[in-house]
């Protein structure tokens, strides 16, 4: 009996011991699959590359990223953006920094692998955002620090100059208000003058604070909503990538 379990054990890791692909095959395959990519054969290139990519039978990093990216791109060309799309994430979880080259890299594709990273970069942001430190929204009450760190680096420079205007316009008139102050609150100049600088003081105060109020208002709507608006750009630009017709174009070569 126990031999029998043993022989059928056998006869059923034999198919996959088969399908396994040894080192040296995988290198052999990856230089195949190179090779028909250069030759416009890119459905006959994916068809190898995809048994080295869900078998990881590539040891070495190098290649294992080259291998995602052409089989990426290949997936791309034949119109199959979904595997395309799982290549594309595995490459940028492998390599981070890896980009299409738009000198030899068809545009569309290059589109495309770029919506992928927005994408992954957006479902890391909710990550780390959803894992973060619990105060962290609170940067946002303090304008512009919200508005840099959302990305919006030209709104938050405008409203750090708004800021910076109007504490100097606030500062300067209390400042010659009070240093003219003399005994019983009399001031050495008309009347028109000291309602003057008394409203410039106070509308400075006024317009800052509505300012601040913005800048925290703005900064929290964009802390919660960036992600759903980014996720809705990214779906546009994938789904207008996937329109653009293609066809192999035999000798020669774009990735």
């Amino acid at each position: 009996m126990v031999a029998v379990v043993t022989l059928l054990l056998a006869a059923t890791a034999l198919p996959r011991a088969a399908q396994a692909v040894q080192p040296q095959e995988a290198r052999r395959l990856l230089r195949e699959a190179i090779d028909l990519y250069s030759m416009g054969k890119y459905a006959q290139a994916a068809q190898r590359l995809g048994r080295l990519v869900k078998g990881e039978a590539l040891r070495d990093r190098a290649d294992q990223i080259e291998a995602l990216r052409i089989y990426g791109i290949a997936s791309y060309l034949i119109k199959n953006q979904q595997v395309a799309e799982r290549a594309f994430r595995s490459l940028l979880r492998l390599e981070p920094a890896a980009k299409l080259d738009p000198s030899f890299v068809r545009p569309e594709v290059v589109r495309f692998f770029e919506a992928v990273r927005r994408a992954v970069d957006l479902e890391q942001r909710k990550v780390i955002r959803k894992h973060g430190p619990r105060g962290s929204a609170a940067v946002n009450l303090l304008p512009p620090w919200g508005q840099f760190r959302n990305g919006h680096r030209t709104k938050g420079f405008v409203v750090l100059g708004i800021e910076l205007g109007l504490v100097a316009s606030s500062v300067v008139s209390a400042a010659v208000l009070y240093s003219q102050r003399g005994d019983h609150n009399l001031f050495p100049f008309s009347r028109t003058t000291f309602r003057a600088l008394q409203i410039t003081n106070v509308a400075s105060v006024a317009t800052l604070a509505l300012v601040m109020l913005y800048g925290a208002i703005d900064g929290l709507y964009y802390y919660y909503r960036a992600p759903e608006i980014a996720e809705e750009t990214n779906k546009h630009a994938r789904a207008k990538a996937a329109r653009v017709s293609l066809a192999p174009t035999g000798v020669i070569v774009r990735f």
